[in-house]
């Protein structure tokens, strides 16, 4: 979790895209130095695919976020709030949060002001049994903390509450950023679709990233275990 990431830059020059630059260190990658991408294409029914170089630095991006981590098996990254009820719905499913045959990293989403507080407790304390408590909406001794949903500074994960869940809520917005320049969205504010969540990435044996938003659950992770 060392990179820092220049969300402003990144954002600001995704759409001129001049060709990739290997030899360049990740902590200096941004989207802009990285050739014009392969389009998002359906990869199976319900998945659309990120592809190429785009697709890896969207990958260190996940890897560098904040997250509570569980299982074991292939990595899948998903978004997850409380106050979602497509995610509720798969913690009923997944009441453990463990999926046999999977690594599933869980990055707290913020949905709603009420929850900011909760997801924080998350943030500085990523166990299974706090998250365990955030999923079934028992820290309601949280706080709200007020953020900026709309930073563009740094994306490390430190200061104060209030800078570190703006940097977090950044960091996702990155990610999804990388996601809408393949799939042809403009880019030029970052602001191209609205959050929502449940948002899911994972790697195939073919090495792309791949997204899928909606109501995941277990007939997903079936297909999934086949790519």
């Amino acid at each position: 979790m060392g990179n820092v990431w220049n969300r402003r830059q990144v954002l600001a020059q995704a759409a001129l895209a001049p060709p990739a630059l290997s030899t360049l260190a990740l902590s200096t990658l941004t989207l802009s130095t990285l050739a014009e991408p392969a389009r998002a294409r359906i990869i199976d029914t319900g998945f659309e695919g990120l592809v190429g170089e785009r697709a890896e630095v969207a990958l260190e991006l996940l890897r560098a976020s904040r997250q509570a981590s569980f299982g074991a098996g292939k990595d899948v990254w998903i978004w997850i709030s409380s106050l979602c009820p497509y995610c509720q719905k798969y913690f009923r499913e997944f009441p453990q949060l463990t999926v046999p045959g999977f690594r599933v990293h869980y990055i707290p989403f913020i949905l709603g002001e009420g929850e900011t507080g909760a997801v924080l407790k998350v943030l500085n304390d990523p166990s299974q049994a706090t998250f365990l408590k955030f999923m079934r909406r028992e820290l309601n001794d949280a706080p709200s903390v007020a953020y900026n949903p709309f930073y563009t500074g740094p994306l490390d994960y430190t200061g104060s509450a209030t800078t570190l869940l703006s940097r977090h809520h950044a960091h996702i917005r990155l990610v999804q950023s990388a996601y809408d320049a393949d799939a042809g969205f403009p880019v030029e504010t970052g602001l191209n679709r609205q959050l929502s969540t449940p948002r899911t990435f994972f790697r195939t044996q073919k090495g792309a990233l791949l997204m899928w938003g909606g109501g995941f659950g277990k007939a997903q992770f079936e297909r999934l275990r086949d790519l």
